[in-house]
């Protein structure tokens, strides 16, 4: 009797104060949910409201606006995908056209055909942007963060909205001389930013030339110079038999002095940094300045009968020894789609492109305004 009695007093008997305090506890508890989730479906709804997200003429978004422009365009991240090492790179987003930084060049004034890229580098190699305003230099600091390589936005297979291209580790296959136009997307323009260039056209400066004969004194190039030492070995020889051959030339008129010059030492030449010297005519400038410094530094020059019978000889090859500012051109390629290897990565968008809207102010109900964009774009 006494086990039973014990199995019949245990458990748990609920009452009624234990069904208040659940209930108040339930009730308490689901109305604290739905304010929290009230709360944050409305700063997520604020929140859409201040970003600015991209779309295109199809509704396929593009991604949101990391930053803006100096023009107010915003910016998006797109991710390239295509290598073993993803990059990020910066695109502008303009009503009818992708921009960058960053332009390409072309052969040719129609920036049609194989496109080149600069290498990733600093204002002070690229002092002038696509406006052509000194400091504002068009390279990237942010694809010369990532370590390599360089991005640009370039023409497109119909010209505008314009197509992503990427450096590769290939020299550009255009001479120097060959680069006419380039595609400088970030500049303001109405129609296709395409614009006349030429490599000729930078800025020159004369070569430091007074370690050009080698002499006793040892000769370094002064500070904010480079030795161009590299690129004169390669025309040694031709310059060391054309001062030969002028000698020879040269020497008879000098027997009235008693004076003979057997040979012409050569040594460097300096160019400012950044600039490079410019190889055309580049033997005959050099024959010209060491064999004319050579006679004035032995005095022959001085002696009227010496003079008259040099100057025709040194005539035509006098030009001065020039440096310019030096570019790397590198060979761009086409950044593929990260669905589709045979399309460029941009090519899948349509403009005009479009931002998405706040919600309105006027509404006492949530709407989110943000465009519902479909499919992937690898931004």
């Amino acid at each position: 009797m006494s086990r039973l009695k014990r199995r019949d007093q245990g458990g748990f008997i609920i009452t009624i104060e234990l069904l208040l305090v659940i209930t108040i506890l339930g009730i308490g508890s689901l109305v604290g949910l739905v304010a929290i989730r009230d709360a944050l479906f409305k700063r997520y709804v604020t929140n859409q409201s201040h970003s600015a997200i991209v779309v295109d003429s199809q509704n396929l978004a593009l991604g949101e606006a990391v930053d803006y422009d100096e023009h107010d365009a915003p910016r998006l991240f797109y991710i390239d995908r295509s290598q073993a090492r993803n990059y990020r790179v910066l695109i502008g987003i303009r009503d009818d056209r992708f921009s960058s930084r960053e332009p390409l060049y072309y052969a040719g004034n129609s920036c049609q055909g194989t496109p080149c890229i600069k290498t990733t580098s600093d204002e002070v190699a690229d002092n002038k942007g696509a406006d052509g305003i000194s400091g504002s230099g068009s390279v990237s600091y942010f694809n010369a963060l990532q370590g390599q390589p360089n991005y640009a936005v370039g023409r497109g297979e119909f010209g505008l909205p314009g197509a992503l291209y990427r450096e590769s580790p290939q020299q550009c296959p255009l001479e120097s001389a060959a680069i006419g136009s380039r595609w400088a997307s970030q500049k303001v323009v109405r129609g296709t930013p395409c614009e006349p260039f030429s490599l000729s056209e930078d800025s020159t400066e004369p070569a430091y030339t007074q370690c050009l004969i080698n002499s006793l004194e040892p000769c370094e190039c002064p500070a904010g110079y480079t030795d161009e030492g590299d690129v004169l070995a390669g025309y040694l020889p031709q310059i060391n038999n054309q001062i030969t051959s002028l000698l020879a030339q040269i020497n008879p008129a000098l027997w009235v002095t008693g004076v003979q010059i057997d040979s012409i030492e050569i040594g460097t030449l300096c160019c400012p940094e950044l600039m490079a010297v410019q190889e055309a005519e580049l033997v005959d400038a050099i024959t010209y300045v060491a064999i004319e410094r050579t006679l004035i530094s032995t005095g022959l020059y001085d002696i009227p009968s010496v003079r008259s019978q040099v100057e025709p000889i040194l005539a035509p090859l006098e030009q001065e020894i020039l440096c310019a500012e030096s570019i790397q051109l590198k060979a761009a390629i086409s950044v593929p789609a990260a669905d589709d290897p045979a399309r460029n990565a941009l090519e899948v968008f349509v403009p005009p492109f479009q931002v998405n809207l706040p919600a309105d102010a006027g509404s006492d109900s949530w709407s989110h305004t943000a465009p519902r964009g479909e499919g992937g774009s690898g931004y």
